[in-house]
């Protein structure tokens, strides 16, 4: 599956302290942000367009809305940071650490995680178009009612991960390593190959409440 690329400037303008600007401006446009530290904020709205930021915070930082536009995030840290509600659009999200980062009730279109660690991440609710998460470190992923299509796993070691009650179409698992996954009824729609077919056959039994003789 490809991807569209965020259209960031060749002429971003450097930003050497990027809070008075949380405050003053609705949208970032057209930066390059870098080691800024943006946390244990609580921000009624941030929006970041056509923008580069590396090496930047968020951790444990509430937007209660935020949206980004054609930007690359690399190396960053959202550890524990709330984005609920908010949106991506053609977003690159790079070797950054989303351990606890809540993404409820969000909608995200052409967006890749790349090279990312993600635990205890929440997309309950949640609509993914379009997105890849190549080479990713996945363990606790909620996607309970969300609805994912075109999305793909490449690469990723899945420690844990749940699609109850999620709605999938061309969901694509078959290049990951799976280890553990919750509700797998909720893997209709999605693509497997055989030998994890074979690893989830138990569980495939035990929800179906079979009985297995060895």
């Amino acid at each position: 599956m490809k991807l569209l690329h965020p259209d960031i400037p060749t002429d971003l303008s450097d930003v050497e302290d990027v809070t008075p600007l949380l405050y003053t401006d609705d949208k970032l446009r057209g930066l390059h942000i870098e080691n800024a530290a943006i946390v244990n904020l609580r921000l009624k709205a941030m929006a970041i367009e056509e923008s580069l930021i590396q090496k930047t915070d968020f951790s444990q930082t509430h937007i209660e809305k935020f949206e980004t536009k054609d930007s690359r995030f690399k190396d960053c840290d959202m550890t524990a940071t709330s984005f609920a509600n908010s949106s991506w659009h053609v977003v690159e999200v790079i070797g950054t650490r989303c351990s606890g980062i809540q993404l409820q009730t969000s909608k995200l279109k052409n967006v890749l995680f790349k090279g990312c660690k993600l635990e205890l991440v929440n997309f309950r609710f949640s609509t993914l178009e379009n997105v890849i998460f190549e080479d990713c470190m996945i363990n606790d992923l909620d996607f309970y009612n969300a609805t994912l299509k075109n999305v793909t796993f490449s690469g990723s070691s899945i420690e844990d991960i749940s699609f109850a009650g999620a709605h999938l179409k061309n969901v694509d698992l078959s290049d990951a390593q799976i280890m553990s996954v919750k509700n797998t009824t909720g893997l209709k729609g999605a693509t497997i190959n055989y030998e994890q077919l074979m690893f989830l056959a138990p569980y495939f039994a035990q929800e179906m409440g079979l009985i297995i003789k060895t």
